[in-house]
């Protein structure tokens, strides 16, 4: 998990996918526990990422949970290629 530091959009977003992963289907509840964000602060970014694919929304007896899509899960994979990547060629992380 992506917990602390100063994490960017795209990191949070990352780490969004990540819980959902972790989890399967997830209420925005644990979604915002699992990733350390409000939830009113959070909500924008769940419809942003179900607006772009990455996640979708279900309802069931009037619960609403998030799930990840194929789309989203390839996002969480070039996210942690390049995330690896980039601490690799981080002069600061050379020993």
């Amino acid at each position: 998990m992506l917990r602390g530091g100063n994490r960017n959009k795209l990191d949070i977003c990352a780490n969004i996918m990540q819980v959902v992963e972790m989890y399967g289907r997830v209420r925005i509840t644990k979604l915002s526990y699992g990733v350390g964000v409000p939830i009113d602060r959070l909500k924008p970014m769940v419809s942003e990422l179900c607006a772009l694919g990455l996640l979708r929304m279900e309802v069931a007896e009037e619960e609403t949970s998030f799930g990840a899509t194929s789309r989203g899960l390839e996002f969480l994979d070039a996210y942690r290629k390049m995330k690896s990547y980039l601490e690799m060629m981080d002069p600061e992380n050379a020993s």
